[in-house]
């Protein structure tokens, strides 16, 4: 007998693992389905007129969409008389303002949209008013020459309608250190 039950175990685990290995392999078999993506199509112009900042946005990408010969129709030149401007020599802890001439070289009115300095302690100011073309316009610089004593190259750079579109002029000046500075220690 104890052959017998030594047998019906066997058995019983052998079914286990049939019944255990066809369920394994009839769950690999079935195909799960994959989820299905549905794109909504909408209506651009109907969005547009009904908010105004997407359609400022929208007519800045269009701008910005513009090929190449389709922009130079819409751009001037600007030309500086030098390239590096010399500011002379100051004393550190002074504000220097000088001004800076240009002339539109182009055929389209110069719209200048920006201009900003290399670093803090130089801030230019422009004409707002668009300058025509053949005429000249101006860039008044302020460097403030605190804590720069030496020799100092900073640069401006004016942001327009002209190709390219920043266009980039220089200054140097030589600052003397005050006499008077206090120092920390």
């Amino acid at each position: 007998m104890k052959i017998k039950v030594k047998n019906m175990s066997w058995l019983k685990w052998t079914n286990r693992i049939i019944i255990l290995s066809a369920l394994l392999f009839t769950q690999c078999r079935t195909k799960s389905s994959s989820p299905t993506l549905t794109v909504e199509k909408f209506n651009h112009d109907s969005i547009l007129a009904n908010d105004k900042t997407l359609k400022k946005a929208d007519s800045v990408r269009n701008i910005t969409e513009q090929s190449e010969e389709e922009r130079l129709k819409t751009v001037t030149s600007i030309k500086f008389d030098k390239e590096v401007y010399d500011f002379g020599t100051c004393t550190e802890g002074d504000k220097v303002k000088k001004t800076i001439e240009f002339t539109n070289t182009g055929k389209l009115p110069l719209i200048i949209d920006q201009a900003y300095g290399s670093c803090g302690c130089t801030v230019p100011t422009y004409d707002k008013e668009p300058v025509p073309p053949g005429k000249k316009g101006k860039i008044e610089v302020e460097f403030n020459s605190e804590n720069r004593a030496g020799a100092n190259t900073k640069s401006v750079m004016i942001q327009a309608n002209t190709n390219p579109p920043i266009t980039t002029v220089t200054f140097s000046i030589k600052v003397n250190p005050a006499k008077n500075k206090k120092s920390w220690f």
